[in-house]
This record gives C-alpha cells, structure tokens and sequence, in this order.
C-alpha cells in the first residue's frame, strides 16, 4: 500500500509540475489559462480549478469548479457548463521534462464531442511585452 501511495504522490507531484509551469496552454484554434490549482487536494475529484479560454476569433469563456482526476497516468480536469463539459487530459510525467508531451482538451455537448485539440504548453516571454 506504501508504495502504490509513494508512486501516486510522486506522479501528482509530476503532472502539477508540468502543469503548473505551463501556465498557458495552446493549439491551433484554443489558448487556455488553468488557475487555482493549489485547490486540488490530491484527493481525485477536488479542486475548484478555473478555466480561461479564448478561440481564435477571440470568444472567450471563464468557468470555475474544475475537479481532477487521476488514473491509468492520466489527470483528467472537468469543468461543467449548461450542456457542455471541458476536459483536459494531461499526461502524467517526470519534472524537468524539456518537450512535455501535449495535453488534450475535449469540449462534449450533450455527450457529443464538439471540439478535440492537442494543447502544448505555451512559454512566457517578457521580452515581447515590453516592445
């Protein structure tokens, strides 16, 4: 039991690294913001992590209440919305990675998908803000 929990903490521990760091998520049509992720307990199904997401044609959304999830190396974080649910599926990794591999976001309406992309994390760069 010791070391299920030992290797449940350490992956945790990695994936909110690798989230954490990232900040700012982004694909091809959707650039994400997660926040409040100290929320998470570590326990599966807390948190009240929010969401802030914009399309290309900058339509934006901002829910709260985002619970996560963890199994199989995978920690899947939910927000609800009317009919729609948010999930972003985050692969559980080692701290220090270089290249994280990319979050996924599916956005279902009624239990049908409506959107699926591929996220990568997106790195902050002050030098451009100050041009």
């Amino acid at each position: 039991m010791r070391k299920i929990w030992l290797y449940f903490s350490v992956g945790l521990i990695c994936w909110h690294n690798s989230i954490a760091k990232a900040g700012v998520l982004t694909g091809e049509e959707l650039t994400i913001s997660i926040g409040n992720q100290q929320s998470w307990t570590g326990r599966n199904g807390t948190g009240n992590l929010s969401y802030y997401g914009c399309d290309r044609l900058n339509s934006c959304i901002y829910l709260t209440g985002g619970k996560i999830t963890c199994r199989d190396g995978i920690c899947r974080t939910v927000w609800q919305h009317q009919n729609y649910s948010y999930v972003l599926s985050s692969p559980i990794t080692e701290a220090g990675i270089s290249s994280p591999p990319p979050s996924t976001l599916t956005i279902y309406s009624d239990s049908q998908v409506v959107l699926e992309e591929e996220l990568y994390p997106k790195p902050f760069d002050n030098l451009k803000s100050q041009n």
